[in-house]
This record gives structure tokens, C-alpha cells and sequence, in this order.
């Protein structure tokens, strides 16, 4: 088994050190730095399409960049012994936004590689990107994770090579788009990188990440975005086996997040007709949402209710229930969501139903009826109304 070995391309960037590595693994070796512009892909997790060159989603809803800076001035890549032997993480503090709902939707990385496009009939690039929540410089290894992508096959080079080998490189930003956003908490985290292909050196890895500027590289300070400039080293993964010490430089990342965009709902009963009550929370997208009715007059000991989610209240036409007293309808549109459950006589609380995590949803507008069968009686339920958010912090009525 080869000893890590690791390979530092410099642009910019004064000095790198290499902090409790061992006698066996060797030292950093200075090669020129790429000179040709990343090419911009889209990686769709969700159908699995990768879309290289500029490209317009057909996503709706706004996010903000939380965490990370991707930046190519003033910066180096990192190269390792590849082939699952070693990992990197990288430590920051996330939070910068400010954001309350801490739902992410897509990361933005870079990275180069020797490894022929798949076009051209060869692997393409790989990597095992990790997010990690609770992680501190120096470890521990993690143990838990918030997402791993093990991704294989994204846009390659010209031929296989090797890095230093004279045969070039060729670089990319990856916007990841993931099927469903998925909860992020802000506070102490950790991003790694899996150096999971081999270049033609049969050692060293054939795609590596940039490590871009964490603050200005021609002047002093933080960019106050949560990056440190320190990358723990785990050859084999969960093994520490050094740093990685630049003056201002850390793994290339950015993570976006859905934007605050507070959910609301309010009670709709437009002329009073109907007496049995409907009360529902506000709908918040990657959160559950439950519906309870309360009776307000005999229906039995028990019977059947019903829930249909469309799209706005109305004031209804005034019908005649098929039991002979009068109901109004207060919701019209497609149905977008049917429950059903059982009252026992009194009440009735429904299984909390659990929102996608879909950006798309966010601005949505909404509005719940119900329909209460029983003890000789069919009746129309109040309404709620509300808009779809990504966070429900302020109280409804």
C-alpha cells in the first residue's frame, strides 16, 4: 500500500504548511498552477442530468448563499493520494445569513481532474463530498453525517493523465441540485472530500478540489463568511494524520439555502353557515402540518371525515345538505392534497402529514375544507387559508 502522498499546486498564496504529518508521508511537491477558465455544470440529483455550459432551471423559489466563497483569485489545489485512501475536512461556522430555515437546496464547488470525460469514453471525474454538523478543527472524525454524494462519472478531461504529467487539466464549477432541500443547522460544521479516482501515477488522486480565499488575498481579515484556513487530513478516512495550514485559504464551497419566507393561515367561515370547526397550523415546507376538526353538533359516536387541500377560499354558494340543512362551500381548485380519518363522535385529530422539502412550494396559496359524516348528518367544515413558507415562527389566528 502506498504511504498518502499529496501534491500542492501554488498561485498566490505566500506560504502552505503541513502540521503533524508523518516522517513516512512526503512532502508537498510545487507545480504550475492551471491556466484556463472552470466551465460551468449543472448536476441534477434529482433525474440524474448533468447539463454542462450555461443553464436556466426551471426551479422556482429564492435562496441565499450561507456558507462558503467561491472565489479563484488567489488560490491552489490540493492533490492526494487518491482511490478512497484519503479524505479532507474542512471546518467552518455556518450562519453568516442569518437564515431561519436552514433548508438547503444545491452546494457550488469546483474541482480539476486528469480523468478522460465520459464523451470521450473514459470514467470521468469522482468525488465523495460530505456534510457534517458539530465538526471542530482537529477532529474527531465525524460520525454522523448530514449528506454524503458519492459522485461518479461528472465532466472530465481530454484524456487520462495525471496531475504534472504535461497533459494539463481540466476544471469545472459543479452546481448540485438535490431532488428535496433538507435541514442544515446552523453552528459548528464540517465538509469533506473523498479522493476517490487514481490519475495514470496509479497513486495520486485524479480529481481534487480548489482551495480558494477565505478572505481577501491582497488584504487582511476574514470574509467573515464562517471558513477557516486549516484542512484535516484522514488517510484512510477516520484516520488523523495531519493538517493542511494556508494563510487564508479553505476548501471551495458554497451552500445555498431556501430564503426566510414566513408561512401563513388564517380561519375562513365567509357567512356562518357552517358550525363544525377545521383549525390547521400554517404550512412550512420539510415540516409536518396537522389538521384537527372539532364538532359542534351530534354526528354519532363515530363516522367518517374527509380533508381536501385546494388552492383559495371563497364566498361559496349556500347548498342543502342531503341531511336537509344548509352548508356553504369555501375552497375551490384542483385538489392538491385528500386526508380521511375517523371522529369519535366529538372530535377528530389527523396523523401529522409530512411537507416535501420543495422550494417550489414556497408562495404557494392554499385552502383546507372539511367534510363530517355521521349520526345522520353530512356536513361542510370552516376553512383555513394560508400561503406555503419555508419557516412558521410568527403565530397565526
Amino acid at each position: 500500500m502506498h504511504a498518502p502522498e499529496i501534491t500542492l499546486v501554488l498561485s498566490c498564496i505566500a506560504a502552505v504548511a503541513l502540521a503533524g504529518s508523518t516522517a513516512s508521508q512526503s512532502q508537498p511537491h510545487v507545480l504550475p498552477a492551471p491556466n484556463r477558465p472552470l466551465q460551468s455544470v449543472d448536476v441534477d440529483l434529482a433525474t440524474g442530468t448533468i447539463t454542462r455550459g450555461p443553464h436556466v432551471g426551471d426551479r422556482a423559489g429564492t435562496t441565499v448563499t450561507d456558507f462558503g466563497s467561491v472565489s479563484l483569485g488567489g488560490f491552489f489545489l490540493g492533490v492526494e493520494t487518491g482511490g478512497g485512501m484519503c479524505e479532507w475536512i474542512d471546518a467552518g461556522v455556518k450562519g453568516f445569513a442569518g437564515n431561519a430555515s436552514d433548508l438547503v437546496t444545491n452546494v457550488v464547488f469546483s474541482y480539476c481532474t486528469v480523468m478522460a470525460d465520459p464523451a470521450s469514453g473514459g470514467p470521468g471525474a469522482s468525488v465523495l463530498l460530505g456534510l457534517y454538523s458539530g465538526y471542530q478543527t482537529g477532529g474527531p472524525a465525524p460520525t454522523t453525517s448530514v449528506a454524503l454524494f458519492n459522485l461518479t462519472g461528472l465532466p472530465g478531461h481530454s484524456a487520462n493523465t495525471s496531475i504534472g504529467g504535461g497533459g494539463g487539466v481540466s476544471c469545472y464549477f459543479i452546481n448540485l441540485i438535490f431532488p428535496d432541500c433538507f435541514a442544515y443547522a446552523d453552528g459548528p460544521i464540517g465538509y469533506s472530500w473523498g479522493f476517490t479516482d487514481v490519475g495514470t501515477t496509479g497513486v495520486l488522486a485524479g480529481t481534487f478540489p480548489f482551495l480558494s480565499c477565505i478572505q481577501s488575498c491582497s488584504g487582511p481579515g476574514p470574509d467573515g463568511q464562517g471558513r477557516d484556513n486549516i484542512i484535516d487530513r484522514y488517510c484512510p478516512p477516520g484516520t488523523f494524520v495531519g493538517q493542511i495550514v494556508t494563510p487564508s485559504a479553505g476548501i471551495d464551497l458554497s451552500i445555498r439555502e431556501v430564503a426566510d419566507a414566513e408561512a401563513v393561515a388564517t380561519s375562513w367561515n365567509s357567512q356562518g353557515v357552517n358550525t363544525d370547526v377545521l383549525a390547521a397550523p400554517a404550512i412550512a415546507i420539510g415540516a409536518s402540518w396537522q389538521v384537527n376538526i372539532t364538532l359542534a353538533h351530534g354526528h354519532g359516536a363515530s363516522g367518517a371525515t374527509s380533508v381536501k387541500v385546494r388552492s383559495s377560499c371563497i364566498n361559496g354558494p349556500n347548498l342543502t345538505s342531503p341531511s336537509g340543512h344548509p352548508i356553504e362551500i369555501l375552497t375551490m381548485g384542483t385538489v392538491a392534497l385528500s386526508l380521511s380519518d375517523l371522529h369519535d363522535g366529538t372530535s377528530t385529530s389527523y396523523a401529522p402529514f409530512a411537507v416535501p422539502c420543495d422550494i417550489t412550494l414556497v408562495g404557494t396559496a392554499w385552502a383546507a375544507q372539511g367534510t363530517v359524516l355521521g349520526g345522520g348528518r353530512a356536513d361542510l367544515t370552516t376553512a383555513r387559508c394560508g400561503v406555503v413558507g419555508s419557516i412558521d415562527v410568527i403565530a397565526d389566528p
